[in-house]
């Protein structure tokens, strides 16, 4: 067939679904001409670039209802994988994006890098802060690594045993693992969850921990007096 009144009906309706209308009215004729259920079969399509459409109309088991039918959830169930898959994916950069903002790292001075803990922690993103805290101390050459827990709500013994394991990780590098921002509500917590820390060394501040680590580096920090001419 070529250029059937069909088909430029179908065409100026919607261009992308003349290939599907056209047979689909075709089988549905024949149907009801030799009161058999019909389908068919494209083999060429003006829509595609020929000049004609060739299609076979062939008894089928189905009725056209039930094939339209099947072709819609055919194309429903491929964009919902296509929605699932840009959700997934969208997922994953949404979660690398969380995992590199909530674990930033904060060079304070030669030799002394600072990480807050914001949040939650988990084990996926205990691993992270361990791949991370390793990676930026080692290429800094740093000596002390400030882990600042203000910004921890929640303090228990499993944050304590992953802590441990990133203290004992810097200390086989050479270097020294500093626990800062130690309110009195976090220090109950640690103490109630019976994990001795007494070899980690503790402060109530960030301030006061950099204070500790510039001096154990062998600097010191004095006020300049400024002279009134």
């Amino acid at each position: 067939m070529k250029n059937t009144w069909e088909h430029r009906i179908f065409q100026s309706l919607n261009p992308n679904q003349s290939a599907v209308l056209l047979p689909s009215h075709w089988a549905g004729v024949f149907s009801g001409l030799f009161q058999e259920n019909m389908w068919y079969e494209l083999t060429k399509t003006q829509s595609s670039g020929a000049d004609y459409d060739e299609m076979n109309i062939f008894v089928s088991s189905n009725t056209p209802h039930h094939n339209v039918h099947e072709i819609a959830r055919g194309k429903e169930a491929n964009y919902i994988n296509e929605l699932e898959e840009m959700v997934e994916k969208r997922t994953k950069e949404l979660s690398t994006l969380i995992r590199h903002l909530s674990t930033p790292v904060m060079p304070v001075m030669q030799g002394i890098i600072a990480i807050p803990l914001i949040g939650k922690f988990n084990d996926e993103r205990f691993e992270d802060l361990l791949q991370k805290g390793l990676k930026e101390f080692s290429e800094r050459r740093a000596s002390f690594l400030l882990l600042d827990l203000t910004g921890i709500s929640e303090f228990d013994s499993f944050i304590i045993f992953r802590l441990q394991g990133l203290v004992k990780a810097i200390e086989l590098i050479g270097g020294e693992c500093v626990l800062v921002g130690i309110n009195p509500s976090l220090s109950m917590q640690i103490i109630n969850s019976g994990v001795d820390i007494k070899h980690i060394q503790t402060f109530a501040t960030l301030e006061q921990g950099i204070q500790y680590a510039i001096e154990a580096l062998g600097y010191r920090i004095e006020k300049q007096v400024m002279h009134k001419e």
